[in-house]
């Protein structure tokens, strides 16, 4: 999927009337997807309070070790599916829209798989010469006392 998007011109009045034309510019990120397959026995092992209590030679008891680290023991003696690829790559995907990133190509580089996204990048504010003027009387004030 390869596009070819010419640069936008956006026009802006300013507050004398004056019409500005600014080019729009753009951001990129390029993200490097895994694609590989995931061997079952590859998978991380569930956390096990007993297990980890035995390996520090029951300085701190199964209980405590829950107690204390409430996120990695959740649900004991059920294992933890993995999630799908599909929506992993949905929520990642939905996550970089939020912060306005748009994917528009997707290619492989070499052995890689390669997202890109852009957005507009912000445009700087314009520089107004009758303010520029101010601040510059008022900065060579300063420096004569």
């Amino acid at each position: 999927m390869t596009e070819s998007v010419p640069d936008q011109k956006i026009s802006k009045s300013s507050n004398d009337g004056e019409k500005m034309s600014i080019v729009r510019q753009w951001e990129y990120k390029v993200i490097h997807i895994n694609m590989n397959s995931v061997k079952q026995a590859d998978l991380p092992k569930q956390a096990n309070p007993e297990v980890a209590s035995k390996k520090l030679q029951g300085s701190l008891s199964p209980d405590f070790i829950r107690k204390e680290f409430p996120g990695m023991y959740k649900n004991p003696g059920q294992p933890q599916q993995p999630r799908h690829p599909a929506e992993q790559l949905q929520d990642f995907l939905n996550a970089m829209g939020r912060e306005a990133w748009e994917l528009f190509e997707i290619s492989e580089v070499g052995p890689l798989q390669m997202f890109f996204f852009k957005r507009p990048k912000p445009p700087k504010p314009p520089v107004n010469s009758e303010e520029n003027k101010q601040n510059q009387s008022s900065d060579e004030g300063e420096n004569q006392g």
